[in-house]
């Protein structure tokens, strides 16, 4: 069975593409934002009707992630509130979404309005602490504009 960190982003995925099937505010030809500069990783596009996800690997494993949307396909709850921060100019609010496999206390989720009709849903994959504050600097410098 996979685990389910790896569905998380299929299934906002899948959500987006069901719930913005005939959102014209996010174009196929859609790209991923620039990730910062000396990095050392790469993204992997899928665009569809109504969405973008990017996918930031650092080889092999999924370590960033972000969909781009014309309306969030998740409403994160209060209680699971954690980090404030930022993305570029845009303040977040990091949580904690709900995820009970191996790791899921370090994962992180921040909803970022872009403009009118313009989301991205940017999550992030670490494996530990120290994991999770390096992803915090580096979703930092992610060109979202």
């Amino acid at each position: 069975m996979t685990p389910i960190r790896h569905r998380l982003p299929l299934l906002a995925a899948l959500a987006a593409s069901t719930a913005l099937a005939a959102a014209p505010a996010i174009a196929q030809d859609a790209r991923c934002p620039p990730l910062p500069a000396g990095s050392g990783l790469h993204w992997q596009q899928q665009a569809g009707d109504g969405f973008v996800v990017c996918r930031a690997r650092d080889g092999e494993r999924q370590v960033l992630g972000l969909m781009l949307t014309a309306k969030p396909t998740i409403t994160p709850r209060r209680r699971q509130r954690r980090e404030a921060g930022h993305i570029r100019s845009h303040e977040v609010r990091w949580y904690q979404p709900d995820i009970t496999d191996g790791g899921g206390e370090y994962k992180r989720v921040a909803v970022v309005e872009l403009g009118p009709d313009r989301y991205a849903q940017v999550w992030i994959d670490p494996l530990s602490e120290d994991e999770l504050q390096r992803l915090f600097v580096l979703a930092q410098g992610i060109g979202l504009e």
